[in-house]
């Protein structure tokens, strides 16, 4: 079952910044309904002070195998919204994420702001994304997360369309901006809380060399780690 939704509509906005500046400085991501009874998340409940964490933008040779080699080395579990074009061009590392156990996503095939895109570009984005993420890996994802968090609620029959629950993040790491190790460690152990969905993005190579660091500190405050199907259910599709 789906986690409850919060009361207020999701409000997601747009930016004119580089890909992968996934910043909720540009509208703050909140769980809500969209049209047709569509449900945006941006955490989860909680229960059992589980959260996920999150990887964007892969996946990435010679970044991803390192994330998956710390996920590996404590047997946790992640989710990586990935991009197909890269699934395209690395389809062994994508069944490979897979393979060892952790969620895939949708995160559009090219990385646009959707938000500004008419309905059949959004349709096209997800449902080559769709298509190129199952046939590298044989699973068909059931949540996607739009690039920038730029996506509208009258947009999210489209994203139903193709069978996918909207996921936004409670806890931004920017590590896009690549701040350094020990600011994307100190945001991640200040601001994540039960029921956080934690941002970073398989992508650069500082994020990949801080994350041991992150589960640990993590682990060591009594978080248990989940993907966004255990944390939030299936989603609630119309």
């Amino acid at each position: 079952m789906a986690a409850p939704a919060l009361s207020r509509a999701a409000q997601t906005g747009q930016s004119a910044g580089r890909p992968g500046a996934e910043s909720i400085r540009r509208a703050t991501a909140i769980a809500g309904q969209g049209a047709g009874g569509i449900h945006f998340f941006n955490h989860g409940p909680g229960l059992g002070r589980r959260v996920a964490v999150t990887f964007d933008d892969g996946p990435t040779p010679g970044v991803t195998e390192k994330v998956l080699a710390a996920l590996r080395e404590r047997h946790l579990s992640a989710t990586f919204f990935m991009i197909g074009q890269r699934v395209t061009a690395a389809p062994s590392l994508a069944r490979r994420v897979r393979e060892e156990g952790h969620e895939i996503g949708n995160h559009s095939y090219t990385h646009p702001q959707l938000g500004r895109m008419p309905a059949p570009q959004v349709l096209a984005q997800l449902q080559k994304t769709q298509e190129a993420i199952e046939q590298a890996t044989k699973f068909r994802p059931c949540w996607m997360r739009p690039p920038y968090g730029s996506f509208h609620p009258v947009q999210a029959p489209l994203a139903a369309q193709e069978g996918l629950g909207v996921v936004l993040w409670s806890v931004d790491t920017r590590d896009w901006a690549r701040p350094g190790t020990e600011r994307i460690l100190g945001t991640v152990l200040t601001q994540t809380h039960p029921g956080s969905i934690v941002l970073m993005h398989d992508l650069h190579l500082q994020t990949a060399e801080v994350v041991g660091r992150i589960f640990d500190g993590l682990l060591e405050r009594g978080f248990e780690f989940a993907t966004i199907s255990n944390l939030l259910g299936a989603p609630r599709i119309a």
